[in-house]
């Protein structure tokens, strides 16, 4: 399956389906995943869900101990002398709304095609990705694209704590990595390493101690020797600072681009079906002043905008032109639109609206009658 928007709430065929292909794999500890979700989040059409998570736990209960990555508080690796954890482990990780370019869509979906088809590859002679490369701007769904992968693979997600493997201890940065990294090894996963260029900063750097470009050879001696039972995804914003034998480490690198129109619209679109809607020719303006936005900063949009609404007691749409109109300052068709738009929805008057987009009210009523004029 492709990564897309999609809700929470999935059907009970879809749920079997899901469960019968993980448990198909052999990963059991993906099945308890699996069925851990249902009960949070029962299948759309269970006519009783008391009952229906009942004989789920009841079926976990009797299910007994897995084998494979051991991931009990006390059995997490930590740095030597203290209590500080190394990693974070997310047995049932969540990646709803995840929504990207459909190039990059198809190359995750082929990571997890792999998985089901690793026979078939192996006779083939073919290893599987074993270790993938995500860079692209803050914001565009790197994270979110390993949980999707965990949770496609069926398997927990691991991510290792940048701020304490590397330690300010001399020679224990080194130790850190390699315990966290054989820790991601014991058992099947996805291990991510986000803000990666913190791990593997170019050695040609002076102003780095000596420790940190130690720390780039433990990490390209790993990724040498991945093996292929856990997938190990690293992230980066700041693609420039890696070191150049880095990349080519990777089995895959895949470059993830700000959202464009169609992806901005999905986005949007998710965001306003898990609350109230708003109206489909607003959602369509947000799209064209947007651009350059990432997922991210869509919604952090759209959640400013629900909580002003409730506070203010005011519609969504009223407060997304609001704040449209305050980081609108380009003439052309887009602001014309904005321009009726505050007109017919909100009942301002020219003058209003001008005042808002820090224009004179002929200009206002001149984009009015374009946009008028386009329709």
């Amino acid at each position: 399956m492709r990564p897309q928007t999609y809700h929470s709430a999935k059907s009970l065929e879809e749920a079997v389906v899901d469960l019968v292909r993980v448990g198909a794999t052999g990963y059991a500890a993906g099945v308890r995943q699996l069925a851990t979700r249902l009960l949070r989040t029962v299948p759309s059409d269970v006519t009783d869900p008391a009952e229906f998570r009942a004989a789920v736990h009841e079926a976990l209960s009797a299910s007994g101990s897995t084998v494979g990555l051991r991931y009990a508080e006390p059995e997490l690796p930590r740095e030597e002398g203290t209590t500080h954890s190394l990693v974070s482990v997310d047995p049932f990780p969540e990646a709803d709304g995840l929504t990207l370019d459909p190039i990059v869509a198809d190359e995750l979906a082929e990571i997890v095609a792999e998985r089901s088809r690793a026979d078939e590859l192996a006779a083939a002679g073919i290893g599987l990705t074993q270790t993938v490369l995500l860079s692209g701007p803050p914001g565009v769904g790197k994270t979110m694209a390993a949980h999707w992968l965990a949770v496609e693979i069926g398997v927990p997600l691991v991510s290792i704590d940048l701020a304490t493997v590397v330690s300010s201890y001399l020679g224990t940065s080194g130790r850190n990595i390699r315990s966290a990294l054989e820790f991601a090894k014991s058992g099947a996963c996805v291990l991510l390493l986000d803000e990666f260029d913190a791990l593997a900063k170019r050695r040609d750097d002076d102003t780095d101690i000596g420790e940190l470009k130690r720390i780039v050879n433990v990490v390209l001696l790993e990724l040498d020797r991945w093996p292929g039972t856990s997938l190990l995804v690293a992230a980066t914003n700041h693609l420039r600072l890696l070191d150049s034998a880095v990349d080519r480490r990777f089995d895959r690198h895949i470059r993830i681009p700000l959202p464009g129109p169609g992806e901005r619209r999905r986005i949007l679109a998710y965001l306003a079906g898990r609350t109230e809607s708003a109206h489909d020719s607003i959602l369509e303006l947000v799209v064209a002043l947007t651009d350059g936005s990432s997922g991210s900063d869509l919604t952090r949009l759209w959640e400013k905008a629900q909580r002003r609404s409730l506070l203010a007691g005011r519609a969504v749409d009223d407060v997304l032109l609001d704040a449209l109109a305050a980081g609108s300052h380009r003439p052309g068709l887009d602001r014309d639109l904005l321009c009726i738009a505050m007109s017919e929805h909100l009942g301002l008057s020219n003058r209003q609206i001008a005042a808002r987009l820090g224009v004179s009210h002929p200009t206002v009523a001149a984009a009015i009658r374009r946009a008028r004029e386009q329709r």
